[in-house]
């Protein structure tokens, strides 16, 4: 269990301890991390990607749309929730009690304003689509926000201090629970209805479980040191947050707008698969290794070494990952949603050039958060976001293929921007950084010639899934061994 003393010395180093026996502890650290991050994540998605097969077999693609058509404003409001605070609380190595009761009671006061706002702008959400009925969803749903700011700290804490096995436990749990609710309502034929329960226990479960294992308790402590101290960091992250979750689901307002709910569906049915295999695994790399890389930010050296294998690491990962789920949509999506969702199949295929990248802007805008350049982070997010919202109001006319197109183009400016800021810092030119990872790109492409071709010869049934993703596995994984990819033997280090 987690004491409230631990909490102000969290992290503190014996000076005693030479270096490399810090950077052992760390990696070690780090590496349990990750096998825990692996297991929550992995069990988290395998258990939600049963679940929505699931849902999306009893549940219209419509009835998904007008949820999602929500998701904008619960995201918006969240942000404000968090205001950057959360990393500012882990990045701060000798947080106190007032630190952690200011910053909780923050989110507290933040979570009840943004349910009231929600609360009384829901009619004008629902005239802006034209749906009425998203008025009561949205007013339901928004419960969510206040349900999870009451353990927002403990989940920071848990995080800070590395318990991933914790957090895995009480993750896992609350889907498994949650998803078999919104199954049997969705049985029951309750429709959206189903989807709004579902995320709402899922809330409740998690923070029951959080408040249990973490033992720290909130003082009726509000620091002003302590809040001017967050605010300073946290409000340019929460500015950069917010273009980010606002930018994020721009496709999905002007889908919901635009063109149909179910158009909607199913391009966020295409987006939460891309994520599975990029941003999530991105995810549990950066979770993990921004705690331990914060006590290492003043090592130049040491930071641009775990910067380059990071970065090597996740492009071998999710380079054939993403790539491979765009070779076989087709029979992935006939197979697992029925025919009624194989236009997710369409948009999938172009999808994926654009999430591939994520995993190399993510890790670039990781190390500037570790520097504490929370101000250059912000510049390259309003950089990066003006040109992606232009790019976007030249597509919106041509269609969602052409839109999807257009994240490519977005995502390869991005990934020039990214990169020239942060070569800057670590000595590394643009044309460095990509000849990193240029022969995991050629691989993967090989790869998806191969799988593509056999999911294209053979159709959209079961044994055309099945041969696809065989003949890709072959290719991409023969490949690495036969041309002897160094990430191989990293990945085997970690291990160790």
């Amino acid at each position: 269990m987690i004491s409230s003393k631990q909490y102000s010395s969290l992290y503190n180093l014996s000076q005693d301890k030479s270096y490399n026996q810090v950077e052992q502890t760390l990696k070690h650290k780090a590496v349990n991390g990750v096998l825990w991050r692996v297991a929550e994540q992995g069990g988290k998605q395998l258990i939600y990607f049963g679940i929505s097969v699931v849902l999306a077999r009893l549940i219209m693609p419509d009835q998904f749309g007008m949820v999602a058509m929500l998701t904008v404003f619960t995201a918006v409001a969240g942000v404000f929730i968090d205001s950057g605070f959360s990393t500012a609380l882990v990045r701060k190595t000798d947080r106190t009690q007032a630190d952690c009761s200011t910053v909780y009671w923050f989110n507290i006061v933040i979570s009840i304003v943004c349910y009231l706002i929600l609360f009384v702008c829901a009619p004008l959400v629902g005239r802006f689509y034209d749906m009425p009925q998203l008025t009561a969803i949205l007013r339901v749903s928004a419960l969510g926000l206040v349900i999870g700011s009451l353990a927002g700290v403990h989940r920071t804490l848990l995080q800070a201090e590395m318990d991933f096995k914790s957090l895995t436990k009480f993750n896992l749990l609350g889907i498994f629970i949650s998803g078999s609710i919104g199954i049997f309502m969705a049985w029951l034929g309750f429709e959206v209805w189903a989807l709004v329960t579902q995320g709402l226990i899922l809330q409740v479960i998690s923070t029951i479980c959080v408040w249990y294992k973490v033992k720290w308790r909130p003082s009726f402590i509000v620091s002003r040191n302590s809040f001017n101290e967050f605010f300073g960091f946290g409000s340019k992250m929460l500015a950069s947050s917010l273009l980010d979750t606002i930018y994020s689901n721009i496709y999905s307002i002007v889908i919901g707008k635009v063109y149909r709910a179910a158009d909607l569906a199913y391009y966020n049915r295409g987006s939460s698969l891309c994520q599975m295999t990029s941003s999530l695994p991105t995810g549990i790399l950066q979770s993990v290794t921004y705690p331990t890389l914060c006590k290492l930010q003043h090592d130049n050296e040491a930071l641009k070494r775990g910067y380059r294998r990071t970065l090597r690491i996740a492009a071998f990962v999710i380079f054939p990952m993403c790539i491979g789920v765009g070779a076989v949509a087709y029979p992935l999506i006939n197979v697992l949603y029925t025919e009624i969702w194989i236009y997710t199949a369409t948009l999938l295929s172009i999808m994926v050039f654009s999430m591939m990248w994520y995993p190399i802007h993510a890790i670039n805008l990781n190390y500037l958060i570790v520097k504490g350049r929370s101000d250059l982070f912000f510049r390259l997010e309003v950089i990066k976001k003006v040109q992606g919202v232009i790019i976007l109001c030249v597509t919106i006319p041509l269609g969602l293929e052409a839109m999807c197109y257009g994240s490519i183009v977005s995502s390869l400016l991005s990934l020039i921007w990214n990169t020239y800021y942060n070569g800057k810092f670590l000595n590394m030119s643009i044309f460095k950084q990509l000849h990193d990872f240029s022969p995991i790109l050629l691989l993967s492409g090989v790869m998806y010639i191969g799988a593509r071709s056999v999911a294209y010869f053979m159709g959209n049934d079961l044994t055309s899934l099945i041969c696809s993703v065989a003949t890709g596995a072959v290719i991409y994984i023969g490949g690495a061994f036969l041309f002897h990819f160094p990430e191989i033997k990293e990945l085997k280090e970690l291990k160790k």
